[in-house]
């Protein structure tokens, strides 16, 4: 939660410091970065989807599989249910972003430009930090998911290296 609030901070400290030379909130100005997060929200969403498709079935089977070995694979499972909680997290976000892009790009055409141009300084205000909140939000997933990754894949060589050496002390 406090990571969003951060987002949400962040966007608003940008957005106060940048007031007097933001444009008026016409499409055009704006289309750019909205297809830019509508593209990387989608490519997020799709890859992340994907690992959770494969590490969810995982952990259900580790916890509802063979009892005998009922405390490890449940080890196994929480983590796998830590790993899949963050993945999910993060396609929540990105789910998020998809849609708000998705209803700007409908709003503003419907709008239009002459309606958009004579609005008062608080709608502009408040149409840049919708869309800083959103780029922020998509880099913190972006960044989270390097994270995840790097950390998984450290535990992965970390326990091929244990091995390694338990092989060795056989």
């Amino acid at each position: 939660m406090i990571k969003y609030i951060l987002v949400v901070v962040i966007a608003g400290a940008v957005t106060y410091f940048v007031q007097d030379s933001l444009p008026a909130p016409k499409y055009e100005n704006y289309k750019e970065v909205l297809g830019a997060l509508l593209s990387i929200s989608s490519i997020i969403f799709a890859i992340i989807g994907a690992w959770i498709a494969i590490i969810y079935p995982r952990a259900i089977g580790r916890v509802f599989g063979d009892k005998s070995a009922f405390a490890a694979k449940l080890a196994n499972a929480q983590q796998d249910a830590g790993y899949l909680s963050e993945l999910v997290e993060i396609v929540l976000v990105s789910a998020i972003v998809l849609m708000v892009v998705l209803v700007i790009q409908f709003t503003f055409p419907l709008l239009g430009d002459n309606y958009m141009e004579n609005v008062g300084k608080h709608i502009k205000l408040f149409v840049f930090f919708v869309i800083a909140s959103l780029t922020f939000a998509q880099l913190q997933a972006i960044f989270r998911v390097i994270l995840t990754n790097y950390f998984f894949l450290n535990e992965i060589r970390n326990k091929n290296k244990n091995a390694e050496v338990d092989k060795r002390h056989e």
